[in-house]
């Protein structure tokens, strides 16, 4: 199973649950960049509510994700403090920043290595053993969506796409099952997990970056959480429904 995806910065816990349970995970770099996405910023939980953890980048109209540079003004130190102050009453904030660190100040002068290099240091965390591969290093010659991706599944040697919810308006099953691609959807929104956040007062906010689960429960802890939720709603996705 594999499951396709523009490189997303810190990615939440829907990405890190294709991490841990698809075969493959392609991240989608051969397309153009969206400003205002996902790519270059993820948000946290803070005192004030959730806040945008942001990679400052230089870009230009029509630009591809692989071609996106990080801006001279990107200060990592910044970005690490502001991780330290928002989650400094959750118990595991050091191991967070134990795996991110490291990669955060590498000095990555593109955006899709670092997201990618900070994703697979999260893999490993998390224990993933899915094969990471770049659509750019791939020979695709589709241009319709639907054929692009049948064809980076055959690249990849998979038959079966973990699909997100937002990719039905525009994905056609009835084309991918001509190319012998089926479809699982991952209706991940509705089923998020939960669990202890700091700053309990603002109740829980679903949909933040990895980083916030980790702060709270260590990396095996979010591990453990996502393969549960996961077991629960696979027999629903196969058969076409959401948990």
């Amino acid at each position: 199973m594999i499951h396709i995806e523009q490189p997303p910065f810190a990615p939440w816990l829907g990405f890190c649950e294709a991490l841990l349970n698809c075969d493959t995970v392609a991240f989608y770099d051969d397309v153009q960049y969206t400003q205002g996405g996902w790519q270059n910023r993820n948000r946290i939980k803070t005192p004030d509510g959730p806040a945008w953890l942001t990679v400052a980048v230089t870009h230009e109209t029509g630009q591809l994700i692989k071609d996106v540079r990080i801006a001279p003004s990107f200060d990592p130190g910044t970005l690490l403090r502001q991780i330290r102050l928002a989650c400094a009453r959750t118990p595991h904030v050091d191991e967070a920043l134990h795996v991110l660190r490291p990669l955060l100040e590498a000095g990555h002068e593109w955006l899709a290595d670092l997201n990618i290099e900070l994703i697979t240091a999260i893999a490993t965390a998390l224990g993933s053993r899915a094969r990471l591969l770049r659509t750019s290093e791939m020979k695709i010659a589709a241009v319709g969506k639907t054929e692009r991706l049948a064809q980076i599944c055959a690249a990849a040697g998979e038959r079966v796409l973990w699909a997100g919810s937002g990719t039905r308006v525009y994905l056609d099953t009835d084309e991918l099952a001509r190319h012998q691609v089926s479809v699982v959807w991952n209706e991940f929104t509705p089923r998020h997990p939960q669990y202890v956040q700091a700053w309990p007062r603002q109740g829980f906010v679903p949909c933040l970056s990895v980083i916030d689960a980790v702060c709270a429960l260590g990396w095996a802890g979010t591990a453990a959480m996502l393969r549960t939720s996961y077991d629960s709603h696979r027999p629903h996705a196969e058969r076409g429904t959401a948990a």
